[in-house]
């Protein structure tokens, strides 16, 4: 993927028990949890966290594709290094590439691709996509730290 070096982040961790299978092997829906993690941690700025947004500005970035390709196992203890960063942005839609390594070692690569959505005026039980603002389209290439 990598068509654009925006906004990055290193979010780390520890494997813990709980995301493991019966052999100590990471159980890979653990990595879908620490992508979307990750990205809360991309979206961290002085101007708060990622739920501060939604709750401040009534609009969200809900997943419409997530995929993750294993290269190596993960085990209970390791500590991770996930490395997140915007690598496309789009008019309604932004990718987060997410490399996940344990040391020298990729053990997996994986993406988000999300939606700029509000509630729609009209039904407000249901989302509507709408073009995302210049400054946090600036705050996702990295050139502001303030999404809004």
């Amino acid at each position: 993927m990598t068509e654009l070096r925006g906004r990055t982040t290193v979010y780390r961790l520890r494997v813990r028990w709980g995301e493991t299978d019966p052999f100590g092997i990471v159980f890979y829906p653990s990595f879908y949890v620490w992508m979307d993690q990750a990205t809360h941690e991309l979206f961290r700025s002085p101007a708060g966290s990622f739920a501060d947004l939604f709750t401040g500005s009534g609009y969200g970035f809900p997943i419409v594709e997530a995929v993750c390709r294993f290269r190596r196992p993960a085990r209970y203890d390791d500590e991770i290094a996930v490395t997140s960063s915007v690598v496309e942005l789009r008019n309604r839609s932004f990718t987060v590439e997410h490399r996940f390594d344990r040391g020298d070692d990729e053990i997996a690569v994986g993406h988000e691709v999300r939606v700029f959505a509000r509630p729609d005026p009209d039904d407000p039980s249901r989302l509507t996509t709408d073009t995302i603002p210049e400054l946090l389209r600036r705050f996702l290439l990295g050139e502001v730290d303030r999404p809004v």
